[in-house]
């Protein structure tokens, strides 16, 4: 990012080929999706401090410049995650504890709304899954929230970089161990690459069904999740009892979505 950053910076310009298509490697479980969201949106916060009067000395455009400030660095990584937690999980559920504490309607619909609309734009295709894309975004907030506090002010959770494991990376061993069984037993050499995503995925399967024992999934628990669950579902009966039906739904279906992150119960883990 650093790189692209400054090479914008320079003049240089780029073509998006959105018709090139390639295959990607999943995080093997929520505790790395985790870990790499908060290497993703500490970074941009640590560049921001690093390259932002470079920005403005630089010899591009002022809507370039505006573009890049506003657009890219604030609104994505520092105002959307601000926005999304204090409103969503912080100020929207203690009013329903505050009988004469009431948020214009543009603060809870509008404004949210818009954000989701321009967000979902590029990828239309995506736009029957707004509802849980909004709801997992605004349970992922808490991260991008810490990631950006800490990149921002340089806190020393902004300076960890852990290499986020992916989906079947964890079983790599096993797999040239087959590989190798095979190729004694029939005399041919398979070989096996990281960058064969999909037979090595395919020889993997097969190994795991000729095991006899499973492993376990392990799942963890997140206290920051969980105690955010408790509020959003807290506030849920309370908004039901005060007859506030708009608010009741949303806080129950966001307070069960923190529930499932909460305790692990998305993506897979193999202990």
């Amino acid at each position: 990012m650093d790189i692209a950053v400054r090479a914008h910076l320079c003049g240089w310009k780029f073509i998006f080929l959105n018709d090139v298509k390639c295959l990607c490697e999943l995080p093997e479980s929520y505790e790395a999706y985790k870990k790499q969201q908060h290497r993703w949106h500490s970074g941009p916060m640590q560049l921001f401090r690093l390259c932002f009067l470079d920005v403005l000395r630089s010899k591009v455009s002022l809507s370039k410049k505006a573009n890049l400030i506003f657009l890219f660095f604030l609104l994505r990584k520092l105002i959307l995650p601000f926005y999304s937690f204090t409103l969503f999980c912080i100020i929207l559920p203690l009013t329903m504890f505050l009988p004469e504490a009431q948020l214009p309607a543009w603060v809870v619909c509008y404004v949210p709304g818009i954000m989701s609309i321009l967000n979902v734009i590029p990828a239309l295709q995506s736009f029957p899954f707004i509802v849980p894309y909004l709801l997992f975004e605004n349970t992922m907030s808490v991260t991008k929230f810490n990631a950006m506090i800490s990149g921002l002010f340089r806190f020393g959770s902004s300076y960890e970089w852990v290499v986020t494991k992916k989906l079947g990376r964890s079983s790599e061993t096993d797999l040239v161990a087959f590989g190798e069984k095979e190729s004694d037993s029939l005399g041919q050499a398979i070989g096996l690459q990281r960058s064969s995503s999909e037979s090595g995925l395919a020889d993997l399967n097969k190994l795991e069904t000729t095991k006899k024992g499973g492993k376990k999934r392990k799942n963890r628990l997140y206290r920051k999740e969980l105690t955010l669950a408790f509020i959003l579902l807290t506030a849920s009966v309370r908004s039901l009892l005060s007859a506030q039906g708009i608010h009741f739904y949303f806080l129950l279906f966001q307070g069960i979505s923190f529930l499932v992150v909460g305790l692990d119960l998305i993506g897979e883990q193999v202990s």
